[in-house]
């Protein structure tokens, strides 16, 4: 996502940047899973750079799970609710998520949050500090993103926003984090400069 294009999005609700992407790539080229709860592997984009994203995700987490997914409506693995993205797009729906959760979530999920932090910021922290992937499907997806780091921190800006002003977290090291530190081939120390940048977003 270029910068040009956040600008023009960054107001959006969820539901809305939803409904955006699905008009800017498409619906699903096919439903998630199975009637089973099994992926099915028909869904990837990634040869196109995209990943595939439950508009549901407001209501529950973890819907890419067979454990969640089968307790869940299996409406919501549906081609229809299916949102492609590259992973600046993806983190902004999670970000949105937080923002604008579906008054009918799931009360004991807390939606948008964890994806932010557990999954995409320690993977682009990575990707901004010089990790490069070996995955053909990463190389593909990091492929589209790379030259819009400058988007990555503004959208790091609203997520910040949103933590001081509806959670009162001031936790800093809460965006210091490393995918690939877990596997031993990168440390989160190679993305000081990137955490430095990121702690100058905090008012």
């Amino acid at each position: 996502m270029k910068m040009t294009e956040f600008e023009n999005v960054k107001s959006m609700t969820y539901l809305e940047y939803c409904d955006y992407l699905q008009g800017k790539y498409g619906v699903g080229r096919a439903d998630y899973m199975t009637r089973a709860f099994n992926k099915n592997n028909k869904v990837s984009r990634t040869s196109d750079g995209l990943i595939a994203h439950h508009k549901a995700e407001d209501k529950m987490i973890l819907l890419s799970t067979k454990e969640v997914a089968e307790n869940c409506p299996y409406e919501w693995q549906l081609k229809e609710n299916i949102v492609y993205c590259d992973y600046l797009e993806h983190l902004l729906l999670h970000v949105l998520i937080c923002k604008y959760p579906s008054q009918n979530k799931h009360p004991l999920a807390d939606v948008g949050i964890g994806g932010v932090v557990d999954f995409i910021v320690p993977e682009l922290n990575d990707l901004y500090s010089g990790w490069i992937s070996k995955q053909p499907w990463r190389i593909n997806c990091h492929r589209i993103v790379i030259e819009d780091r400058a988007v990555y921190l503004e959208i790091l800006k609203m997520f910040i926003a949103y933590l001081q002003e509806e959670r009162g977290i001031e936790d800093k090291e809460i965006l210091h984090t490393s995918y690939n530190e877990q596997f031993g081939g990168w440390s989160r120390k190679q993305n000081a400069k990137l955490y430095a940048e990121i702690d100058s977003l905090w008012e």
